[in-house]
C-alpha cells in the first residue's frame, strides 16, 4: 500500500503536495494521507526509506523544505520530483505543465508569506475568492448539493477569518508598538492567530504575541525584511533554558508555540521578550 505523510494541522502546502502526487505520480492515485508531528515521521522510520512512502513538508527528505531558507515549497520539490519521475517515457500534456507551474507558484508565495505583497492583502475580499472556486466546482459536475454543501463549508472558513481581522483591527490599538533594529515593530499578550497576519499587513515588520492561556510566544517578520532572529534566539534560550523554542531556516521566524507540535512554554514574560528583540 501506497502512503503520503504530510503534518498535523495541515497548511496549502502540505495538502497541495499531497493533491500533486495522488493526481500526476503514477500508481499513486488511491495512496492513503496519514499525518505526524513536525520533526518526526511516519512510524518513526527513516524518512525516504521505504519506496511506498512519500514525506512531504515533513521528515526534512527530499520533498521537504523546512531545513534550508531558499525560496521552496514542498509543492515545487513534488512537482519537480514527479516529472523527473514520469521522464520522457509519459510526457505530461503543456498544458497540464503550465497550469501546474502556475499553481505550484502560487502555493510557493503564500507558504513563503510573500503574499504580503500583494494589493489585495489588506482587503476583506483577501478571504472571499469563492465565486470562481464555486464555478470550478460546477465545472467539475458536481450535484447541486454537493456544490452547496462544499461552498457553505468554505463560507463558514471565511466566517471564521473574517472574525479574527475584525477582532485584531481592536486589538492593535492597544498593543504595545516598539522600535526594533529592522524597523517599527508590534507586540500583544493574544490568542487571535489572526492578529499576526494582520499586522504584517499594516506594515509592521515584526509582530509579537504571547497567548494569555497556555502563555507560547510566536514572533513572525515579513519576508521582504532584513531581519535576522538568530542573535534573539540563543538570548532567549539563555534566558529560558526550560522552554522550547523553534528558528526557521529563514532566520525570520521565532516560535515558542507551534499548533503542529507540543512545546513547553516560555517563562518569560512579553516584556522580556520585546526586551530582547529591541537588541537585536
Amino acid at each position: 500500500m501506497k502512503r503520503i505523510i504530510t503534518h498535523v494541522n495541515p497548511d496549502l502546502d502540505a495538502v497541495a503536495s499531497a493533491w500533486l502526487i495522488r493526481k500526476f505520480l503514477p500508481g499513486w492515485g488511491k495512496a492513503e494521507i496519514s499525518f505526524c508531528q513536525a520533526g518526526t515521521t511516519f512510524d518513526g522510520k527513516a524518512v525516504d526509506s521505504d519506496s511506498n512512502v512519500l514525506h512531504v513538508d515533513v521528515g526534512l527528505g527530499k520533498l521537504d523544505h523546512h531545513h534550508t531558507s531558499e525560496y521552496l515549497s514542498a509543492a515545487k520539490l513534488v512537482w519537480d520530483f514527479i516529472k523527473k519521475e514520469r521522464g520522457k517515457k509519459e510526457i505530461i500534456s503543456l498544458l497540464n505543465k503550465k497550469v501546474v507551474e502556475r499553481l505550484v507558484e502560487v502555493v510557493t508565495q503564500i507558504d513563503n508569506a510573500y503574499d504580503f505583497n500583494w494589493e489585495e492583502i489588506k482587503e476583506d475580499r483577501y478571504y472571499f475568492y469563492l465565486s470562481p472556486l464555486t464555478e470550478g466546482l460546477r465545472k467539475l459536475s458536481l450535484d447541486d448539493l454537493s456544490v452547496f454543501k462544499e461552498v457553505s463549508l468554505m463560507l463558514e472558513a471565511v466566517l471564521v477569518n473574517l472574525k479574527g481581522k475584525i477582532r485584531a483591527e481592536e486589538e492593535i490599538k492597544k498593543a504595545t508598538k516598539f522600535q526594533s533594529p529592522w524597523g517599527e515593530a508590534i507586540a500583544m499578550s493574544v490568542s487571535n492567530k489572526e492578529f499576526l497576519h494582520f499586522a504584517q499587513t499594516q506594515g509592521y515588520v515584526l509582530v509579537v504575541t504571547k497567548d494569555p492561556d497556555d502563555g507560547g510566544v510566536r514572533i513572525y517578520s515579513r519576508p521582504d525584511s532584513k531581519v535576522d532572529l538568530t542573535k534573539s534566539y540563543n538570548e532567549v534560550k539563555k534566558l529560558d533554558l526550560q522552554s522550547d523554542w523553534f528558528l526557521h531556516a529563514s532566520k525570520k521566524l521565532l516560535l515558542n508555540s507551534a499548533s503542529a507540535a507540543k512545546m513547553k512554554p516560555t517563562k518569560l514574560s512579553l516584556e522580556e521578550v520585546i526586551k530582547v528583540l529591541k537588541n537585536g
